[in-house]
């Protein structure tokens, strides 16, 4: 084989890798829009029925649903054909993989399992709202309905940096010194919290008054008589 024919059989090769890739179908999500990596939310608290269907028939495949159940096997999904999986209620995320078994081709989706999350603050026992600063007051996360892919961001109306975490600060008490003159006497601290349910609106819990005073310096000047 001279060096032409080996540039014309990688160049066939390649052509031909591309068309089998291009053949991949790609699979409906919850926004109705076909994807390599779809995904699909519910936010009812109830059991989820999910449908796979493709935006081109499949052909022999095998679906993990990603909870523990069997997977399911066919010879193939038409054009306008679908198959369907119930999740119990549950609080939860799950990877579903579709394998054409014909082509190769594989691809993952997310199914996830909330509502939206509620965002609350209480004081803790024995708490205080209002110190002398610097001065460090405690505050509780008390949120509900927290799931895996909520994002917290505490604010504590003194000026500093919000401070974000993740869905682990559900229930833990936050601590924050505030320093001299950074409040006016009075403020507001503030939590928003977001996950998936919330669909790009955060819930945001206030707590006020919180009273910060600074304390004044006593100064005494000579007079000049």
């Amino acid at each position: 084989m001279n060096f032409t024919s080996r540039i014309l059989y990688l160049l066939l090769f390649l052509f031909l890798g591309s068309q089998v890739q291009a053949q991949c179908p790609q699979i409906i999500g919850g926004d109705g829009l076909p994807s390599n990596n779809p995904r699909w939310v519910s936010c009812s608290g109830g059991a989820f029925n999910l449908f796979i269907q493709g935006n081109q028939a499949i052909g022999s495949y095998i679906i993990s649903w990603g909870d523990g159940t069997a997977n399911n096997t066919g010879a193939s999904i038409g054009a306008a054909g679908f198959v369907s999986h119930n999740y119990a209620a549950a609080q939860a995320n799950y990877t579903v993989t579709i394998t054409e078994t014909s082509t190769g081709c594989v691809i993952s989706g997310t199914v996830i399992m909330e509502e939206a999350v509620n965002s609350a603050i209480q004081i803790p026992l024995g708490g205080v709202t209002a110190v002398c600063a610097p001065g460090t007051m405690s505050f509780t996360n008390a949120s509900t309905n927290v799931s895996s892919n909520t994002n917290f961001i505490w604010t504590f109306g003194d000026g500093s940096a919000p401070v974000p975490f993740n869905s682990t600060n559900a229930g833990a008490i936050v601590s924050h010194t505030f320093q001299r003159n950074t409040v006016n006497c009075v403020t507001t601290v503030t939590l928003s919290a977001e996950n998936f349910c919330s669909f790009g609106t955060p819930t945001v819990a206030s707590f006020n008054p919180i009273q910060v005073y600074d304390i004044d310096d006593a100064q005494i000047t000579a007079s000049a008589t």
